[in-house]
């Protein structure tokens, strides 16, 4: 798979920013790759000493076969810890398919010495229509490889009999570049990261599910969530 995601400031100030991120990607449904593309606009605020993060967002993410979504999302981070809730509602159903309604909870954190790494864990219910809902827990890693070049690896957990329990890796393009440590500088002196300030942070993407979930209308499968 690949992944294209570009963050863009839209205005700034000592307090925070306003911003858009758009992203566009393949994936595969029933054996057939299409195109999804992500528009979101966010609000990120920063707290006295610029060492706490908060936020909000909404986004419209559409396919080529004619499926549309829309979420809202709040975020809280800090230079070691972050937690994100999205909420998903389904806007309109391409043919022979059902878009799923639903929500995800992220909580994320520095690995120790690795200040390029985050280890994180997920969890996530999509409402089923013809079929039950659809529950699981996400195991990963976020790694900073360069500025412009992010992996994700994950472990999906899912709870629904008949769905396969799934690993899977996600190389992301990202502009502009991002500051901070890269895997170039390798382990670290101290446990955690000495630079607290959140100002480098405003404009790092959205942690959100990028596919469009959907029920395959006649048949007992559904899409894949990674």
């Amino acid at each position: 798979d690949y992944s294209i995601l570009l963050v863009r400031e839209l205005m700034r100030d000592d307090k925070g920013n306003l911003f858009t991120q758009l992203s566009i990607f393949n994936t595969e449904k029933q054996n057939d790759e299409r195109i999804v593309a992500n528009f979101g606009l966010g609000k990120r605020l920063l707290g006295d000493g610029n060492t706490l993060m908060t936020g909000y967002n909404a986004f419209l993410d559409l396919d080529e076969d004619g499926n549309i979504r829309t979420s809202l999302g709040g975020e809280v981070r800090n230079a070691v810890l972050s937690f994100n809730a999205n909420l998903y509602e389904g806007l309109q159903d391409a043919n022979g398919e059902t878009v799923l309604d639903g929500y995800d909870l992220k909580l994320n954190s520095q690995i120790p010495y690795l200040h390029w790494a985050k280890a994180f864990v997920s969890n996530y219910k999509w409402d089923g229509v013809d079929r039950d809902d659809i529950e699981g827990m996400k195991l990963g890693t976020n790694m900073q490889l360069s500025p412009t070049i992010s992996l994700e690896a994950a472990y999906d957990d899912k709870d629904k009999s008949g769905l396969e329990d799934e690993y899977y890796f996600n190389l992301m393009f990202n502009f502009p570049p991002k500051n901070g440590p890269t895997m170039k500088d390798g382990i670290g002196s101290t446990a955690w990261k000495e630079d607290k300030d959140m100002s480098g942070e405003l404009l790092s993407k959205v942690d959100r599910q990028n596919k469009i979930v959907v029920e395959f209308k006649g048949l007992s499968t559904i899409s894949r969530t990674d």
